[in-house]
């Protein structure tokens, strides 16, 4: 008579039932439907939480410059102009990004240039605005300008107002930038309200959606 091997009487009694295996399918579906239906109901709470832990919104602190970055032209240079008449800061700084091909060819106005007329409208003494550095194409160059002008201009403080969802990649590249240096940054939002039902407004949903990849990026390059 053959006697089974310790080793598969072992292995027999461990290997679950049907009956179990069927249960625990059963289980894992419930739970799965269980978390969809609350993620459905409250969908609203989940994203807007979520928007509101991936902004920055530091509240605005005396600094010796207020900073411009490229990009956002819209908004971020009147945003400038605000801060600037509320006495927070008192020199602008423009960021010089990279020509664009119809810039050279003279059909549209360079950006470090529009900003410069923008603040000028909005009744910001030119003595008060500078534009630094050369075609510039990331925050990261932009950060490392930074650096080097507060090194020659001894400033400490800075102030940079933002998008709401740009705001985490801004205060992440420029902390890291300036880790050795006693600087310190004010990254302010603007119009974060615009968070409230990001996920409805097809153009603020791409905006979230590039940050996080960009931010990612980000974190593996540099």
């Amino acid at each position: 008579m053959l006697i089974p091997q310790p080793s598969t009487i072992n292995s027999q009694s461990h290997q679950p039932s049907p009956r179990k295996w069927h249960l625990r399918l059963l289980w894992l579906s419930a739970f799965c439907f269980l978390l969809s239906a609350l993620c459905f109901v409250f969908h609203a709470p989940l994203l807007r939480g979520a928007a509101k832990a991936w902004m920055v919104n530091n509240p605005p602190a005396k600094a010796d410059a207020i900073v411009v970055l490229g990009g956002g032209v819209q908004f971020r240079s009147f945003e400038a102009a605000s801060l600037y008449h509320a006495g927070w800061a008192p020199t602008i700084l423009v960021m010089n990004s990279e020509l664009r091909d119809t810039d050279r060819l003279g059909f549209t106005i360079p950006e470090a240039e529009l900003v410069r007329r923008i603040l000028l409208s909005n009744a910001v003494p030119a003595e008060a605005i500078q534009t630094i550095g050369t075609n510039l194409t990331s925050t990261y160059e932009e950060a490392l300008t930074l650096r080097q002008w507060s090194k020659d201009s001894h400033s400490a403080s800075f102030l940079i107002p933002t998008g709401p969802f740009h705001s985490r990649r801004v205060r992440w590249v420029f902390r890291k930038v300036f880790r050795d240096a006693p600087v310190r940054f004010a990254v302010t939002s603007i119009d974060p309200k615009q968070c409230q039902d990001w996920w409805q407004h097809e153009k603020v949903l791409i905006d979230f959606q590039n940050e996080v990849v960009k931010f990612c990026y980000y974190r593996l390059k540099y």
